[in-house]
């Protein structure tokens, strides 16, 4: 948005042990009985495993010295077995990149990019860690600049899950309000800026998937629900200024959407959730009292949006089983 300041006994001692061999009995004789002795409990060994639907290897495993069924139960209950392993997923790193939005420094609450690696910290199980490198003010250049920086780049280099957000202070918006910038998508009042948007934007999410090459990363860009400001502010402006910001606003956000669509991105819809699918709904009570920025309601509202569009894309699930 547009501003200044837009992350486990032997017998004892008595104890019987066996008998002497009988008169007549040698030594041979005796192993052959241990021998029968022995063969008999395997022969049992091998009926239970049978009746229980063990394989042969299984028994196989069991007799060379696999934990006893105690033992296993103990394993279920919460003890370890021996040679038991298991294996520790990491943290879910979530980095912020962008403007004041997703900054939310304005805001004295918990911005959507925090809010949301609390939410997929519990729906994964896995300890989030929120590196929230956005900037109010940024551009989409300054954006891209910052990707070479040591801190973001080090950020960048360990992310699961990266959100941008910028590209509202690309434009000069005095322009909004004038009839002669319509329409938004052909207009020379916003080429330049829309190319560069693009550019700037593909830029962008390929320096993040160079510097992080883990598998399971997404990038997640979001649009806007205005590149200005909205709700009352906003009609307290004109009806020239409202048809010329939400216009321009849905370009921005088609150049968004396109960039994902080409870069294997998230594209996250952030003005359904605030304007409504017919651009109607009054976002007034989700946002400060600048009319710019989103609220702890605003920033709930596109927590849950993001949310969303990486669990219908599977990012999700992916880190839940990762």
């Amino acid at each position: 948005m547009a501003d200044a300041g837009r992350h486990r006994r032997p017998p004892g001692p008595g104890g019987r042990g066996p008998a002497a061999p009988r008169p007549g009995l040698g030594l041979r004789t005796h192993h052959v009985v241990i021998g029968l002795v022995v063969a008999a409990c395997a022969a049992a060994l091998v009926a239970v495993a049978l009746a229980a639907g063990v394989g042969p290897g299984t028994l196989v495993r069991a007799v060379a010295g696999s934990p006893t069924p105690g033992a296993a139960a103990a394993g279920r209950s919460g003890t370890p077995t021996t040679g038991a392993t298991t294996t520790a997923r990491g943290p879910l790193v979530v980095v912020g990149l962008g403007d004041s939005v997703p900054s939310a420094t304005t805001c004295d609450c918990a911005g959507y990019v925090e809010q949301l690696g609390t939410r997929l910290g519990s729906v994964t199980g896995r300890t989030p860690v929120v590196h929230n490198d956005a900037v109010g003010g940024w551009t989409t250049s300054d954006v891209e600049r910052d990707l070479a920086s040591a801190s973001t780049h080090r950020d960048l280099a360990q992310a699961d899950l990266v959100v941008v957000e910028v590209g509202a202070n690309d434009f000069d918006l005095d322009r909004v309000d004038d009839p002669t910038c319509l329409p938004a998508e052909s207009s020379p009042c916003w080429t330049d800026t829309l190319t560069g948007l693009h550019d700037g934007l593909t830029r962008i999410v390929d320096g993040i998937k160079a510097v992080d090459t883990n598998p399971d990363l997404r990038v997640a860009v979001v649009g806007y629900w205005n590149v200005t400001v909205d709700g009352a502010v906003g009609r307290a402006q004109g009806n020239a200024f409202v048809i010329g910001s939400d216009a321009l606003t849905k370009v921005v956000n088609s150049i968004v959407d396109q960039v994902a669509t080409a870069t294997g991105a998230v594209y996250v819809d952030a003005y359904t959730p605030l304007k409504g699918e017919a651009g109607d709904r009054d976002p007034t009570n989700d946002l400060l009292d600048d009319g710019d920025h989103p609220n702890a309601s605003g920033h709930t509202l596109l927590m849950e949006a993001v949310y969303d569009a990486l669990e219908d894309a599977g990012a999700v699930s992916r880190w839940s089983s990762g």
